[in-house]
């Protein structure tokens, strides 16, 4: 007898091998192709044009003990020609906490890679400074828009005055970074940045008074301690004696990649890092870099001018877009993700098709060809990924993704124009006489119309399989099948709320946003790749998870058709009987109420034929 729910084993050995496949040919175009970072890198210039950016003055919840939030309100449209009403939906970003993120500097071989030094070459020495660099750029910016923000320097361990000093390196003398000649105020800045410990902050306090600090803030950890060698401008001489502003730590910065010709690559490679700070603290995790080796430019001497710049910082529009994309850690780890999503891989397979994917992805152990690997697969999401090898965040997100349980963040989806689940795929017109509906578009159809048992989305990406019969379905969903109108959830606007009660509206660029399709289509696949079937287990705990999740969000308000006797009745389903609920007989079409999982469900039902 034909399993209701559970695919037969042939087709189980497919889809774990289309999982294999597909990664098995990224990879392939991974180690074919000719790789350039800096074209993903450069993607932080101009990237999700579309998402919104915090405004002056905004409101910031600061009621709780460990973080700060700010609120704002996403609306989406529905259907063509307003013939569905458009519906709100909340974000949350982290705009503050209570401690700042660790960032230990560790000389262990197994830590060389993490700056992918394969990739970036000698140069990737840089990265560990420049992260320091931007961290304070993004707090300092993040100071002047945050109400009631400041940024301050701690305990500065050296005195600048003996900065202008050229050491002699010997075995456990300091790490020495040689900034040359500068100003008093930039040389006070580094010795701040790259100070062990804390020489900076960027500070709000809650409404109990006690500190949260910005998403950027860090502790800087080192087995050695760190010295900042410069040479002092002594004509001009600086009387500043506040931090340094968001303004002059750009400049210095770029005097700093200037004086050694660093490249976009490095200088935006760490940019990249910074941005996933915040998801290294929502993870509870601290980042780990190869510790710093003394730096000095040998090829000049400090009286020469500097060498052209090969980079410019982004400009303060889109570094606000990236400084909002940060903070709203949920959604970079949704983005992260969304890659392991394939959109017609149903609800009862995709245990197998993700198992299939890490049975090749776990056999790719070179970090620099997995980066690439990972890339392919969603190239506008590349720099990202950057960000995620940099900081050991793909760590977290390699664990989610085998085990099928994930974010999916709808609104940064949107703002991001990424394919992240089903429910964003526009609902096809059906042909005349259509007396069915697959399940996939009745789950779409009863979120857009927006119910009030639906107004949030399932909790898994993968759609269920199937279809329904159109007397089976919602009144609602069977109403807006037939009408002849466009469905499809569309992005219109996002809101933040202020601190003078003025609202800020902002809008994309179109509310239709092109949703990117995921990296290679089946039929390019070779036919004759070897595959590792030893994972394909026929007990897909995964599958059974993501179904049962699927149909309680799709059922659990009208009970299950009598059609779906079978699929109710499934192992996989069948635990969700409570104690109340009785064995169904005969040719059942009760609207009366039971428990919310039970085969009888509420008396409001919309659906005739239930059990």
């Amino acid at each position: 007898m034909e399993d209701a729910i559970r695919p037969n084993e042939q087709a189980a050995r497919d889809i774990y091998a289309r999982g294999y496949q597909t990664w098995s040919t990224l990879y392939d175009t991974a180690c074919r192709q000719a790789f350039s970072s800096e074209t993903y890198l450069r993607q932080l210039y101009t990237a999700f044009p579309n998402h919104p950016i915090f405004p002056h003055g905004l409101e910031v919840d600061t009621s709780f003990v460990n973080v700060a939030l700010a609120n704002g309100v996403t609306t989406w449209l529905a259907a063509e020609d307003d013939h569905l009403p458009p519906f709100k939906t909340k974000a949350l970003f982290y705009v503050a906490w209570d401690k700042p993120t660790k960032i230990i500097l560790r000389a262990e071989t197994r830590y060389s890679s993490t700056t992918l030094p394969e990739i970036f070459g000698p140069d990737s020495q840089h990265i560990p400074i420049l992260i320091q660099a931007w961290a304070f750029i993004l707090s300092a910016r993040w100071a002047e828009l945050i109400p009631g923000a400041q940024i301050s320097y701690q305990s500065i361990p050296r005195s600048i005055e003996g900065l202008n000093k050229s050491p002699k390196v010997s075995v456990g003398d300091p790490i020495t970074i040689k900034i040359g000649t500068v100003s008093k105020d930039a040389a006070t800045w580094w010795t701040a940045i790259l100070s062990v410990g804390s020489g900076w902050d960027a500070t709000i306090r809650n409404k109990n008074g006690n500190i949260l600090h910005s998403p950027w803030s860090t502790v800087l950890e080192s087995e050695r301690p760190i010295l900042v060698s410069a040479n002092i401008k002594t004509e001009g001489a600086s009387s500043h004696t506040g931090p340094t502003s968001f303004s002059a730590a750009c400049r210095y910065l770029e005097e700093y990649c200037s004086k050694y010709g660093i490249g976009d690559g490095i200088i935006l490679a760490a940019l990249a890092a910074v941005i996933l700070i915040p998801t290294t603290k929502y993870d509870n995790r601290l980042i780990i870099l190869p510790t710093l080796e003394t730096i000095y430019d040998d090829s000049r001497k400090d009286n020469e001018p500097p060498k052209a710049p090969r980079f410019s910082i982004p400009d303060s529009v889109q570094l606000d877009r990236l400084l909002t994309l940060s903070c709203n850690a949920r959604g970079v780890k949704s983005l992260l993700t969304s890659v392991f999503f394939e959109p017609d891989v149903s609800c009862n397979m995709c245990g197998l098709w993700l198992r299939g994917s890490f049975a090749f992805l776990s056999w790719i152990k070179d970090p620099h060809i997995l980066l690439r690997t990972l890339i392919n697969r969603d190239p506008d999401l590349g720099f990202l990924w950057f960000s995620a090898f940099i900081t050991g965040a793909y760590h977290k997100s390699l664990c989610e993704g085998r085990a099928g349980w994930w974010n999916v963040d709808f609104a940064a989806a949107a703002w991001t124009g990424t394919l992240m689940s089903f429910i964003q795929t526009l609902v096809p017109r059906p042909e005349p006489g259509t007396q069915s509906i697959s399940r996939a578009d009745e789950c779409r159809l009863l979120f857009l119309c927006h119910d009030i048992n639906y107004t949030i989305t399932p909790l898994f990406p993968f759609p269920p399989f199937g279809s329904s019969s159109l007397n089976d379905t919602n009144l609602e969903v069977r109403e807006h099948s037939l009408c002849g109108k466009g469905h499809g959830l569309k992005y219109a606007y996002f809101t933040w709320f202020c601190t003078d009660g003025t609202e800020i509206r902002q809008e994309p660029l179109t509310p239709a946003i092109a949703i990117r399709p995921k990296r290679e289509p089946i039929s390019t696949h070779p036919q004759d790749v070897e595959i590792d079937y030893d994972d394909c287990d026929s007990e897909d705990e995964t599958s059974a998870m993501v179904t049962r999740n699927m149909f309680t969000w799709l059922r659990g308000e009208d009970g299950f058709p009598v059609a779906e006797r079978a699929i109710r009745e499934h192992e996989w389903i069948d635990n969700l009987d409570s104690d109340d609920d009785a064995p169904i007989e005969g040719d059942v079409r009760s609207t009366a109420g039971g428990h919310l999982h039970g085969w009888l469900l509420k008396t409001s039902t919309q659906r005739s034929n239930s059990i």
